[in-house]
């Protein structure tokens, strides 16, 4: 059985925030209704700011199992020993929570075998007010090496290395980076 999640999910929820935010500039978490997409569900990831800081409120059943650890509740980075990897973590969402755009993300957790686990983000605003963005939603796919297995806390103090973090403006463009990352991912067979 794969463990590898759909890329496409990114493009649905993209297409399914552009529906949702109409002329605004994001759509409100309220605008999200879980019936429209129930395919993405375990593979959502929703971060909102509390007291300045992020936390996150939403992890789907796919990501806890993916990434070994459900950090509902925890603050974003927490799950990292090294503090630049906390930060890295952190820069992706806050640069969201900052700029209000859509951001795609890659990254990767490198074993001591050489094996390792693929990550992309796509990170997306939303607004209560239509202007200051107060929560991000995000689905995270992966890429497993062949030999790895995912379990509880398999991550827990290895590095993360991330490697891109890019503005996306359109669907167009958010097809091409998923298509290269792909790429960048397949198996190795």
């Amino acid at each position: 059985m794969s463990t590898d999640t759909p890329l496409s999910h990114h493009l649905n929820l993209y297409r399914y925030w552009l529906i949702k935010r109409g002329s605004r500039p994001m759509p409100a978490r309220s605008d999200l209704s879980p019936g429209d997409i129930p395919a993405l569900l375990p593979f959502l990831i929703i971060v909102g700011k509390v007291d300045g800081q992020l936390r996150y409120r939403l992890i789907g059943t796919a990501v806890v199992q993916a990434v070994g650890y459900d950090a509902t509740g925890d603050a974003v980075g927490s799950y990292f020993i090294a503090p630049k990897d906390a930060v890295e973590t952190r820069a992706i969402f806050e640069r969201v929570f900052a700029a209000a755009r859509p951001v795609f993300s890659a990254g990767e957790f490198v074993f001591r075998s050489g094996a390792n686990l693929n990550l992309s983000l796509l990170t997306l605003p939303l607004s209560d007010d239509g202007t200051a963005v107060n929560m991000t939603v995000s689905t995270l796919a992966t890429r497993f090496s062949a030999s790895l297995v995912a379990k509880r806390g398999w991550l827990k103090g290895l590095p993360v290395k991330v490697c891109d973090v890019i503005d996306v403006g359109s669907t167009e463009q958010l097809g091409k980076l998923c298509l290269e990352w792909e790429q960048r991912n397949e198996p190795v067979i």
